[in-house]
């Protein structure tokens, strides 16, 4: 039997994952975590696949598996998460994800996914493979290509453009600061910056203001 756990800050998520798992005598659901401190602290070496949200409470996903690999050798981790941007998806393979889902899977292609990762292959639904192959042609990589950004992601990025600090923007929006450097930390990955300056030329540079 695949043991599996999953690290998503939404308990309705792990849920449903344990609903859709349940009757499946091949995957037991062995943990669930909903933030990366808990997954860090706590993660077993019993577990052999890890369903891990890119966006966090507590930090990035795509940073935290390149880590979480390190502590655990034998690991595989599935990215499970709501954005389809190219950008994510490379560079969370890039440090070793084995596989990328949108939480709007079926129970059919999740079973499917734990086994093939399992099983040491990579496993990336239709759709996926379409965003990279789009991607790779250039569709993305055009100067008029503009990020799909959250409404919350917009919010941030205008109070960065004023040159709020992360406190002040945290009180504007009544969120933790974690929040703020988790969006920020989004919004540079999906913009290819690497500081708020990059931000705000790329903002201006999109038409993102």
């Amino acid at each position: 039997m695949i043991q599996i756990a999953i690290t998503d800050d939404h308990t309705i998520v792990i849920e449903g994952i344990k609903n859709m798992l349940k009757s499946n005598k091949e995957i037991e659901v062995l943990q669930s975590f909903e933030n990366l401190k808990d997954t860090f602290e706590n993660l077993t070496n019993s577990v052999e696949v890890l369903l891990l949200d890119i966006n966090l409470p507590d930090g990035s996903g795509i940073n935290a598996c390149k880590e979480l690999l390190e502590n655990h050798k034998d690991l595989k981790i599935i990215a499970l998460t709501n954005f389809e941007d190219s950008i994510f998806i490379k560079q969370i393979l890039k440090n070793g994800a084995m596989g990328y889902l949108l939480k709007n899977t079926s129970k059919t292609e999740l079973t499917e996914a734990i086994k093939e990762v399992n099983n040491g292959n990579r496993y990336l639904p239709k759709k996926i493979s379409d965003i990279l192959l789009n991607d790779s042609i250039g569709i993305e990589n055009s100067s008029y290509f503009i990020p799909k950004l959250t409404s919350r992601e917009k919010e941030i990025l205008a109070l960065i453009i004023k040159e709020y600090t992360t406190d002040e923007i945290a009180n504007e929006l009544f969120v933790s600061n974690k929040t703020v450097e988790s969006h920020r930390s989004n919004l540079m990955q999906k913009l290819g910056v690497k500081n708020s300056a990059g931000l705000v030329r790329v903002a201006f540079e999109k038409g993102l203001v």
